[in-house]
C-alpha cells in the first residue's frame, strides 16, 4: 500500500508502471509517513545524517549527453526559458539540454557534490488529462482498447523521469529516476551561499531556482513538489541553513477553504514538526501573484518585496 494522502495515487502509480511511464521507482514512501509524525509529539532532528544520492557514472552521462543539444544557439531559442527571462548562462550552469529526438527539455538533477543523479524530461505534448478531455468532447466517453492506449500513452505530467534506452533499461529501473526526498535541486550550486548566509530559499521548481540565482539569491533550491521531505530539510541544515524560507507556488486563492488549509499544512505544519530551525514563508494574500504562480514568476522587484515581507513561522535564534 503506497503511503499517499490521495487513495487514487496508488492506482495511478501502478497504471503508469504497467504502461511503461517514467515513474520514480526509487521513491521512499516511508519518508512521507515519517514526515507527518502525527500524534507522537516528537520533533524531527534536522541534523540526522542523510546519505547522499549516488551519481550516475560519468561515462554513462557522457553517452546520454552525446544525444542531446547543449549549444548556446539552441538553448537561446527555447521558449521554455525565454518566457521567464532565464539567462542562457543559467541553463548552461545547470546542464540543461535539448533532446531533439523527443523535442523535449532535459533537466538533470545533481547531488550536493555536483554529480548527476537523475534526468527529468519536460514534454510539450498534450497531457493525459487533456487527451482524455479531447475524447470526451468528441463524445467518445466509452473508451475502446485503442482509445485507452492512446490516453495512457500520453504523459501524465509535464515533468517526468527520462525513460532509459534499451541499452540501460532494467525491469526494476526503466527510467533515470532517483529518490527525490533525499535530494534537492540546485544544492550543489547553493551550498556555499547557504553556509555563508545561514538561510535557504525552498522553491518547488527548477526554473524558480535558476531565476533566483540570476536575481542574486544563490542560496535557492527546489524540492520538485509542493512541500518538502524531512530528509530535504536535513540536507539544508547540514549545509548550514539556520532559517528555511518556504517559497512554494501560490496554490490558494484566499485565506479560507481547502486550498489554504493544504497550504498551511505544507508550510506552518512542516515548521512545527522540525526542531532547531527557524522557518518563514513567502506568501501573497494580495494581488502581486497570480493563482499557481511561483513567488518569483512576476519578476525581481515583486520577489524582493515578497522576500522582504516574508512571514515568520518559527524563530529559533
Amino acid at each position: 500500500m503506497l503511503d499517499t494522502e490521495n487513495p487514487n495515487e496508488g492506482k495511478e502509480f501502478f497504471a503508469d508502471w504497467l504502461n511503461g511511464q517514467g515513474i520514480d521507482l526509487d521513491i521512499d514512501f516511508t519518508i512521507s509517513r515519517t514526515s507527518r509524525s502525527e500524534g507522537n509529539g516528537k520533533l524531527f532532528d534536522p541534523f540526522l545524517h542523510i546519505d547522499m544520492v549516488q551519481g550516475i557514472e560519468t561515462n554513462i552521462i557522457a553517452d546520454l549527453y552525446s544525444h542531446f543539444d547543449t549549444s548556446a544557439e539552441t538553448l537561446s531559442r527555447l521558449c521554455w526559458h525565454t518566457e521567464d527571462g532565464i539567462p542562457v548562462e543559467q541553463l548552461a550552469a545547470f546542464q540543461v539540454a535539448y533532446n531533439p529526438e523527443n523535442r523535449t527539455i532535459i533537466l538533470p538533477h545533481h547531488n550536493a557534490n555536483g554529480e548527476i543523479v537523475g534526468l527529468y524530461e519536460r514534454t510539450f505534448d498534450l497531457l493525459r488529462d487533456d487527451v482524455k478531455q479531447m475524447f470526451i468532447e468528441w463524445e467518445q466517453d466509452i473508451y475502446t482498447p485503442l482509445i485507452s492506449r492512446q490516453i495512457y500513452a500520453a504523459p501524465k505530467s509535464k515533468y517526468m523521469p527520462l525513460l532509459k534506452s534499451e541499452k540501460y533499461r532494467t525491469k526494476t529501473k526503466p527510467c533515470w529516476s532517483f529518490p527525490n526526498g533525499q535530494n534537492l535541486y540546485g544544492l550543489h550550486k547553493a551550498k556555499e551561499a547557504i553556509a555563508e548566509k545561514g538561510m535557504a530559499i525552498v522553491f518547488e521548481g527548477a526554473k524558480s531556482v535558476m531565476l533566483a540565482h540570476a536575481y542574486g539569491y544563490p542560496y535557492a533550491v527546489a524540492t520538485h513538489t509542493f512541500g518538502a521531505s524531512l530528509g530535504q530539510l536535513a540536507l539544508l541544515a547540514q549545509a548550514g541553513a539556520a532559517e528555511i524560507i518556504l517559497a512554494f507556488d501560490r496554490q490558494y486563492r484566499g485565506t479560507e477553504g481547502n486550498e489554504w488549509e493544504k497550504y498551511e499544512k505544507r508550510t506552518r505544519g512542516l515548521s512545527e514538526r522540525v526542531d532547531m530551525l527557524s522557518f518563514s514563508r513567502i506568501v501573497d494574500t494580495g494581488s502581486l501573484l497570480r493563482y499557481k504562480d511561483a513567488p518569483i514568476d512576476q519578476g525581481k522587484e515583486v520577489f524582493q518585496q515578497l522576500f522582504d515581507n516574508r512571514e515568520v513561522l518559527k524563530k529559533m535564534w
